[in-house]
């Protein structure tokens, strides 16, 4: 199933913020994500939750290229898109 950009970014702001305990309100889309409070053990489950929702798979990690989550999201948006294209 393809996911929109807007709908990954805010299931990503929703997810950091149920992990970290920031209002959703106060998480900043065009920051480093990792700058939200997220620990290493936290940005694991992020990863982990993220690909189990998408049903997509991480080659490597994309927050070295897409550090933010608006960057994130609209990467996501296209690799799933991608992936459904392939795959229909």
């Amino acid at each position: 199933m393809s996911r929109s950009r807007q709908e990954i970014q805010d299931w990503i702001v929703a997810r950091v913020s149920a992990l970290t305990g920031v209002p959703t309100a106060e998480i900043a889309v065009h920051k480093p994500l990792l700058r939200c409070g997220l620990d290493s053990v936290a940005v694991v489950a992020l990863a982990s939750d993220l690909e189990t929702w998408l049903g997509y798979r991480f080659q490597e990690n994309p927050l070295d290229e897409y550090p933010t989550i608006e960057a994130l999201a609209g990467f996501l948006a296209e690799q799933v898109a991608g992936e459904a294209r392939n795959n229909s």
